[in-house]
């Protein structure tokens, strides 16, 4: 069937329905199911799973979801990844476009979906025609920034003009500032005589009295004027923070960025201190313990709801597994009940009653088979549920341990999975090595996790 002929079938059985937000649309992923998120935090990326939806046969999904206010969401499969916008009682037409792109075997590849039929009033459209007029005016003019800068920036003031024209009555408060802040990130970064200085910047984009968490295009400017902040610190307040990072000490940390002249009070000092965290962290120039501390401290006292969010996702997210992560067999043996051979271990998460967990045992009953000699699987449930006959009729022929864990289990924090079925692979090293790993069933590129263990034997 052609893609006109099934987006005639979608835009004839779209429903207006009493749900607030309804999606419906066109997945040519190679891939039974689709999870659809919530993102719930800009600044740690946290998203929040809202359900599980099945294509049929042609492609053809649908589902609706309730907002008061204007949300991300994302469709996401094993390998890749979409997202949008959506507004109270918008209605979209979507579709989620093959992509003949190796995706990587342990991270979500992004692809961009397609619209049909958008609203001229939605988020999504007015978010698409302010870029694409913004980005032709820049090519338009872009030759000039070095050979004509006066003329530069006298056409960056008429643009800049004639944006404030068209939207300063617009009453969708989202738009205004994702138009704002998309103009500190693009416009006012050129590095041209005549451009915005950094107190202007400062001033103009960043002397409010909150963060606003809620705005994406704020955290993305904001993150990009205080990077590499803990180095551009004043004398003083530099040396307070390298005191603070060699005694440990949380409180004393936050303290040397609350007098800095660019961060406007103590809800910006703390957030821009979280920012810098990140950062010497991912520098590897601090411990892991140091900015454990003081995710905990952040998501204790933090003065901003958002703020302590995103620090209980990193501490989370530092404690996780992760790829080249040792793990303990030792923390192992304890947390599982069991003791584990010397052998590549595969932690599989089973949900009982989940039909796509059902179904794949069979292809994993043999995937155990063909590497007996060195793989050890474990499957690992939450023992809050409850099996049912199928659950059982699929495990009856399986030699591998089942281990019911308690919500309370560290291993459920360290693993972070969000849905059912996930594989996680490691060597004998006892190092994280795949996370997720592939399944027993092919994937688009028609690989399985047989092909991530020939690597590790």
């Amino acid at each position: 069937m052609s893609n006109r002929l099934l987006l005639i079938l979608l835009l004839v059985s779209f429903r207006h329905a009493f749900a607030q937000v309804e999606v419906r649309g066109l997945s040519f992923w190679k891939s039974p199911t689709l999870n659809v998120y919530h993102t719930t935090n800009y600044l740690s990326n946290e998203r929040t799973p809202l359900f599980e939806v099945t294509p049929d046969s042609i492609g053809i999904f649908q589902f609706e979801w309730n907002t008061s206010s204007i949300e991300q969401l994302q469709i996401c499969s094993n390998d890749r990844c979409s997202w949008f916008y959506v507004q109270p009682n918008g209605h979209y037409i979507i579709e989620l476009p093959d992509d003949t792109g190796i995706p990587s075997l342990a991270e979500q590849k992004e692809v961009e979906l397609l619209f049909y039929k958008l609203d001229t009033l939605d988020i999504n459209y007015r978010i698409l025609g302010f870029e694409a007029w913004m980005d032709q005016y820049i090519s338009e003019i872009y030759q000039l920034k070095d050979i004509r800068s006066n003329e530069f920036i006298s056409k960056i003031r008429a643009f800049k003009s004639e944006t404030a024209a068209i939207y300063h009555q617009d009453g969708s408060k989202f738009l205004k500032d994702y138009i704002k802040y998309s103009i500190g990130l693009t416009i006012d970064n050129f590095s041209v005589i005549g451009s915005p200085s950094k107190e202007d910047k400062y001033s103009f984009y960043l002397s409010t009295d909150s963060v606003d968490f809620k705005q994406p295009k704020l955290i993305e400017f904001s993150e990009t004027f205080y990077q590499n902040y803990f180095d551009q610190l004043e004398q003083e307040n530099h040396i307070t923070a390298q005191n603070a990072l060699k005694n440990s000490n949380c409180n004393q940390y936050v303290e040397a960025f609350k007098s800095d002249p660019y961060i406007f009070n103590e809800k910006w000092a703390e957030y821009v201190a979280f920012l810098s965290i990140d950062e010497l962290l991912k520098s590897q120039l601090i411990t892991d313990a140091f900015a454990l501390d003081m995710y905990n401290y952040f998501g204790k006292s933090a003065q901003q709801i958002a703020l302590r969010d995103a620090a209980k996702f990193r501490w989370k997210q530092l404690n996780q597994l992760k790829i080249g992560k040792k793990v303990a067999f030792e923390f192992l043996n304890s947390e599982l009940g069991i003791e584990l051979p010397n052998k590549i271990i595969c932690l599989h998460f089973f949900q009982p009653g989940n039909q796509k967990c059902i179904s794949e045992i069979a292809a994993l009953q043999k995937v155990a088979e063909r590497h007996q000699q060195y793989l050890q699987i474990i499957s690992i449930y939450p023992d809050q549920f409850n099996w049912t006959k199928a659950d059982l009729k699929a495990y009856e022929k399986v030699k591998w341990p089942k281990v019911a864990l308690p919500p309370t289990s560290k291993l459920w924090t360290m693993l972070s999975w969000q849905s059912a079925p996930a594989y996680l692979l490691i060597d004998r090293e006892q190092v994280v090595r795949f996370m997720p790993a592939l399944g027993p069933i092919p994937n688009g590129i028609g690989q399985t996790i047989d092909t991530q263990i020939i690597q590790l034997k």
